[in-house]
């Protein structure tokens, strides 16, 4: 049985790994003791993994296909956490490493981005920096969109708050379909940088109204309903490789 790695087993880390332990063996990285007994009850293979721990990376790296997940903010300095795990001796090894970015990178102007659109050299975005930094070490970048699914759904952060230009249309990814997108680049065995983001696109007002009232939370002040940044991210690249994308429906799921 092929052994599959992840790194940063969160909201959507954990998932994935539920979905692969029956096909592989899965290693995970937990920043901390608390979720170690959690993982091993799942059937994974838990090594402690932090800015300051590193003692069981060579073992998280002994293996066949890596994924990487990190949200930035979580760390003092991430590129050079990052920079411990892609200098490995084992990172040459590995037959597939799969990145996390974020579509957050694209400017937040009027425009269609896909991944041959202009990026500004000066990027702050730290999955930015990172996919320059790595992109010779990396063979699969997820840019993805905003994550929803299980206990996350728009609005519910923005209930009985002012939103700002609530006629912008949302884009969204449900985590799913990424999980599926790690599972198609493997059984495809391909490689290079794609946007995971879902074709529809929804405007903040019509899906925050809809979940207010469907899952009984107060309504959004909605503000500057006469200006919105028409910002949409195409995710069908991957499409274009035969991939489909199965929650692109936001009000039915």
């Amino acid at each position: 049985m092929k052994t599959f790695s992840i790194l940063g087993c969160g909201w959507l880390g954990f998932e994935l790994a539920k979905s692969f332990k029956n096909d592989f063996l899965v290693k995970v990285s937990s920043r901390s003791e608390d979720k170690m007994n959690l993982y091993k009850n799942e059937g994974l293979s838990p090594f402690l993994l932090n800015e300051n721990n590193f003692e069981f990376l060579d073992d998280l790296l002994d293996t066949n296909y890596l994924f990487i997940n990190f949200p930035p903010s979580k760390f003092d300095d991430y590129i050079s956490f990052l920079e411990k795990i892609f200098s490995n001796k084992n990172i040459s090894k590995i037959e597939k490493i799969i990145f996390i970015s974020s579509t957050s990178i694209y400017p937040n102007v009027e425009g269609i981005f896909d991944e041959d659109s202009q990026l500004d050299t000066l990027n702050s975005s730290l999955v930015y920096k990172a996919e320059v930094a790595f992109k010779n070490k990396i063979d699969v970048i997820f840019r993805v969109s905003g994550l929803v699914g299980g206990n996350r759904y728009f609005g519910k952060r923005s209930a009985g708050k002012i939103v700002e230009f609530p006629n912008t249309p949302i884009n969204f990814v449900h985590r799913n379909d990424v999980i599926d997108a790690v599972k198609f680049v493997l059984d495809k065995n391909l490689n290079g940088t794609y946007n995971i983001s879902s074709k529809e696109h929804p405007t903040k007002k019509e899906i925050y109204t809809y979940n207010s009232k469907k899952f009984g939370f107060e309504m959004p002040i909605f503000q500057n309903e006469s200006i919105f940044i028409n910002r949409i991210i195409d995710g069908s690249k991957i499409e274009k490789e035969g991939f489909i994308y199965k929650y692109n429906d936001v009000f039915s799921f």
